[in-house]
């Protein structure tokens, strides 16, 4: 359970951060005319395809360890309010409102994921 845990923790924080990234920079990069060929990394379906692979870690590890490791919300809400900031992001009222919620919101699920990770390695040093 831990290293299964531990792996996805480390992979949902890694693509979580990707996703900030992804969505702070790809404004900035798409407005430099040279570089306008890369418009498809504007693409929705990139999108989803984050916002689904962060559901599916918060279900594959935060949740398992929360009910079989550590019994600490705290990652938990941690992980709702950052998909409550991408869902507000997804309103697109404007550009700018979109990637301040959907960059908040991805960097809230990385700590969630960190804070998670965290507290399954606390959980482990004491079993030993």
């Amino acid at each position: 359970m831990k290293i299964k845990n531990n792996t996805i923790d480390l992979i949902a924080f890694s693509s979580s951060l990707i996703c900030a990234v992804h969505c702070a920079a790809i404004p900035v990069v798409l407005s430099f005319s040279s570089l306008s060929s890369l418009h498809f990394l504007e693409n929705p379906y990139i999108e989803w395809t984050f916002i689904s692979f962060g559901l599916v870690f918060v279900l594959t590890s935060l949740l398992p360890s929360y009910k079989k490791v550590h019994h600490q919300i705290k990652p938990l809400l941690y992980a709702t309010l950052a998909f409550a900031f991408i869902a507000v992001g997804r309103l697109n009222l404007t550009e700018l409102w979109e990637i301040i919620n959907t960059v908040i919101g991805a960097f809230i699920v990385a700590l969630a994921h960190y804070l998670n990770w965290k507290l399954v390695q606390v959980r482990g040093n004491h079993n030993h």
